[in-house]
């Protein structure tokens, strides 16, 4: 199962949606506490200067009074508890008098001249731009002095998150079902989505673990709506193909019957010309009817090669590649025909090479890959030079098989190697005699065996090499 697969995906989006939304409930809830601290804190610093404002003698503020200095020292050494807890505290007051900060607690920031009475907030450009202060002002009666209580707002926004873990906790013990029903909202959605679902892995399933040659109708008990149209059109194309399959059968049965019953017919009455002239022949003793006769029969044993090839060609059909492959050793076939091609190795005067890996066994159609093998050889025999070399290599590496023929003789031009694989395809000027199918079977026998075929011109003789790499 995949990350890309319809049931991992709809896990995934549901658990980012549902996580998502959590975290977003949380962040409501921290953004509401946020501001019911601000709220309970403008209350808090409105009760404070109150009672600040309320504590300080209206006569200790006429000018040159002496009991407002004792009194500012009486502070001073020891600050009213009920305004400033001291050094720990993260509260603190001001006392303003024509404009100027008399007295304040020990914990106090730098902050503007209050002008108005009520809430107001303000950042201490002094000590920290990024603290946020609250602060309320309350006005001394008749008087230009002013109570100021203030809080550092960063301390105060630091027991929200604990805060909201008290909730939870609270909400844990007086509501456990809430935390109960969260996983378990986990799960049904996980079956729930494992349940509508199933219908489609079971499709999945069925399509994945049928054989490459099965072909019969799907069929399921249930089919969501939403793929029924799928699989309709999956049974109309196998209903397609098994019609064309059947069609195509008959017509390769056919061509099949044809194929044999015109070689039967043709290569009859070509032996039967050779032998009538083989047997004149040597009957006569007139050179120029020698001459004559034997050309004939050189010319039935081309017509001859040329139906063969075609019966070969012919056997090759697409039916051929749905065969169950074997394992062949390639060498050992290489071996065979070598030895059937003996008699024209000898007559040339080749120098015959071969070189074989061990092992060099791989999966195929051992009747076909004798063909390619006879084909390739011959070709090199019959196209190499008189006192030739032809070298024929087999060598693998991890991936991949290779057999590799080469002779010296003349090379393959380069417009030819476009063409060399069609049928009836020959050099121009060739005196061997051939039929131009032999590179065609080659071709055919390759693509069975997923093989690719490739001309080049050997690095060590002037001729044609060829490669035909098999997968492994």
């Amino acid at each position: 199962m995949t990350f890309f697969s319809v049931k991992t995906r709809l896990y995934f989006y549901t658990l980012s949606i549902t996580s998502l939304t959590w975290a977003l409930v949380f962040a409501t809830v921290i953004f509401g506490l946020k501001g019911l601290v601000i709220s309970l804190t403008e209350d808090a610093l409105e009760i404070r200067s109150e009672i600040l404002a309320s504590a300080l003698p209206l006569s200790y503020f006429d000018d040159n009074d002496p009991a407002l200095t004792r009194w500012l020292e009486q502070v001073a050494q020891k600050p009213p508890g009920f305004v400033d807890a001291g050094i720990d505290s993260d509260s603190s007051y001001q006392i303003w008098y024509n404009g100027e900060v008399i007295i304040k607690s020990y914990i106090s920031p730098t902050m503007p001249e209050p002008t108005n009475e009520g809430a107001g907030s303000f950042f201490d450009h002094v000590q920290d731009d990024d603290i946020v202060w609250l602060t309320h002002a309350t006005k001394i009666e008749g008087k230009d002095a002013w109570a100021v209580a203030t809080e550092d707002m960063e301390l105060a926004f630091e027991g929200i998150i604990p805060f909201s873990l008290v909730i939870f906790i609270f909400i844990g013990e007086n509501f456990p079902y809430v935390f109960v029903i969260l996983p378990l909202s986990f799960f049904g959605l996980f079956f729930g989505i494992k349940k509508g679902i199933a219908p489609i892995i079971e499709i999945s399933d069925t399509i994945e673990t049928r054989a490459d040659k099965d072909i019969t109708l799907i069929k399921l008990k249930k089919n969501p709506l939403e793929i029924r149209s799928l699989i309709d059109e999956i049974n109309l194309c196998y209903e397609i193909i098994r019609r064309n399959e059947t069609e195509l059968n008959t017509s390769l049965e056919s061509e099949k019957k044809f194929t044999a019953n015109a070689a039967h017919e043709l290569l009859t009455p070509l032996a039967a010309i050779k032998s009538e002239a083989q047997l004149r022949e040597r009957q006569t003793s007139d050179p120029v009817q020698k001459e004559g006769l034997a050309a004939i029969s050189i010319r039935v044993d081309r017509a001859t090669h040329t139906v063969e090839q075609l019966v070969t060609l012919a056997r090759l059909d697409p039916k051929t590649a749905q065969e169950k492959l074997k394992d062949v050793n390639l060498c050992r076939i290489i071996q065979n025909v070598s030895a059937e091609l003996g008699n024209k190795i000898n007559e040339k005067d080749i120098d015959f090479r071969v070189s074989l890996s061990d092992p060099c066994n791989l999966k195929g159609l051992a009747s076909a890959m004798s063909v390619l093998c006879r084909n390739l050889i011959d070709n090199a025999v019959r196209y190499c030079s008189e006192n030739g070399v032809v070298s024929i290599e087999v060598f693998s590496d991890t991936s991949n098989l290779t057999l590799r023929i080469k002779n010296t003789g003349r090379p393959i031009p380069e417009y030819m190697r476009d063409y060399i694989f069609d049928r009836f395809v020959r050099g121009a000027g060739e005196e061997e005699t051939g039929s131009g199918l032999g590179m065609s079977i080659v071709k055919r026998v390759a693509e069975i065996h997923r093989a690719e075929v490739l001309l080049s011109d050997p690095e060590d003789m002037t001729g044609v090499q060829v490669d035909v790499v098999f997968p492994i």
